[in-house]
């Protein structure tokens, strides 16, 4: 009797363990709503293709450039807490890129993360360009 209960308690805990995983993959898209400009502020519109269900704060919008003068990187992060239906049934938010601080040839990478990691597909790289 104890190694038939030993047995579905075992298996039990693997259905759980296995659950989350079969859920399918997460992958998302970025996409820049304008210009990058240097001293600018650029729109991205984010998305989400997923079977469970979006909610806020989960996801969050990073965006990452090196600087070609400093030699250095900086790195915008923002949770994502507003989320709006399109025609397509994929979640959608338009988040806002701060470049007021960034040069010109600033090489970057904008994406989506979900509790620290990188959602699949969510990589949209481009280069600052310079202020009119």
């Amino acid at each position: 009797m104890k190694r038939t209960s030993a047995i579905a308690t075992g298996l039990l805990a693997a259905l759980i363990i296995a659950a989350p995983a079969s859920a399918g993959p997460i992958t998302g898209d970025t996409e820049l709503l304008g210009p990058p400009i240097a001293g600018t502020t650029v729109d991205v519109d984010v998305s989400v293709d997923s079977v469970i269900p979006v909610v806020p704060y989960e996801y969050a919008i990073q965006n990452e450039c090196s600087l070609p003068d400093r030699g250095g990187r900086t790195i915008q992060r923002d949770d994502i807490v507003y989320w709006t239906f399109e025609d397509d049934g994929v979640p959608h938010a338009v988040m806002p890129v701060y470049l007021q601080s960034i040069p010109e040839g600033s090489k970057c990478k904008v994406l989506l993360m979900r509790n620290n990691t990188q959602v699949k597909g969510s990589v949209t790289s481009y280069t600052v360009a310079p202020a009119p």
